[in-house]
């Protein structure tokens, strides 16, 4: 099994926005496997919500560092944005994942990640708009042969978020009829929802094609690495094997030593110093991270690639 993670994990690597920038922070590392990050394409002045095709520029870049380091992108994630509110935000949301879902076309990448988005309290609105809101790329995902991926959430940020069980999932999937709509499970906002991924997993079975593997104690989505919280890795081994998964080991912890996240917060005040780790020591977690993820895999007997 492909160990992958985000290049997330080095977002804005050099100072630079593009998505080819973090490819040359994993260059001494052990990962070759990579989930593209689309998640944050959409600022003022981005090429991705402009005029023009100045953005495939990015994907020529990431397409030739790929090429000449030997790494392949197994999966994507879609940029965040407005769903529903018809307004300028919503335009460009619906630009930029039409075309990060071409840029997998171009990248070879077979699935991208796209959330969906809350629209009141009521579940079958939910069910409603976002089934809508997939409708409208469909035709790029036939056209580029990318399949499209729900992600589950947790109620505690999310309350009126309708897909947070395995079995909501692929009810879901059931009821919007599009061929190509399938699941990735996130097992830390599993862990902080208090589902039994064992089952969760199992009740998607072959909808099952990616996922976003990261730990946390059971009460926030903290995105540290597997081993330092409370998830029960073993339950979503037992689960990946009954279903016989074919996809990769995603890795989406980021927040490990990097930086601060939400609700965790830091402070950092003028003349701080620590607030930035190095580089190596970046990459030193990065690294570790792998290892811990290959032994994991191993101890179940899935040879890590």
């Amino acid at each position: 099994m492909k160990i992958a993670t985000t290049t997330a994990d080095y977002a804005n690597f050099g100072g630079s926005r593009s998505i080819a920038a973090p490819l040359h922070a994993f260059a001494s590392t052990s990962f070759r496997h990579f989930d593209m990050s689309f998640y944050r394409i959409i600022y003022s002045g981005s090429p991705w919500i402009s005029h023009g095709d100045l953005w495939k520029k990015e994907v020529e870049e990431c397409r030739s560092i790929a090429e000449k380091c030997g790494y392949d992108f197994c999966q994507a994630h879609a940029p965040d944005g407005e769903h529903f509110i018809d307004c300028e935000a919503r335009r460009q949301l619906v630009l930029a994942t039409k075309r990060s879902i071409e840029a997998c076309g171009m990248l070879g990448i077979p699935n991208i990640v796209i959330h969906s988005g809350v629209c009141g309290n009521d579940k079958a609105v939910f069910d409603e708009k976002n089934i809508e809101f997939f409708r409208q790329f469909e035709q790029d995902a036939e056209r580029f042969n990318v399949d499209l991926l729900i992600e589950n959430s947790a109620e505690k940020w999310n309350p009126y978020y309708f897909l947070r069980t395995g079995g909501e999932m692929r009810e879901f999937i059931e009821q919007a009829e599009i061929p190509r709509l399938h699941a990735n499970w996130d097992t830390g906002h599993g862990h902080v929802q208090g589902t039994d991924q064992y089952s969760d997993v199992v009740a998607l079975g072959s909808e099952l094609r990616s996922l976003h593997v990261h730990d946390n104690f059971g009460d926030n989505d903290i995105h540290v690495m597997p081993m330092i919280g409370t998830v029960n890795f073993d339950d979503l081994f037992r689960g990946l094997l009954e279903i016989k998964y074919g996809g990769c080991f995603t890795l989406e912890a980021g927040s490990t030593i990097t930086r601060s996240v939400w609700p965790y917060l830091k402070v950092v005040k003028n003349g701080d110093v620590l607030s930035d780790p190095p580089l190596h020591l970046m990459r030193g977690q990065t690294e570790l991270m792998y290892d811990v993820a290959a032994w994991m895999l191993e101890s179940y007997g899935i040879p890590a690639e």
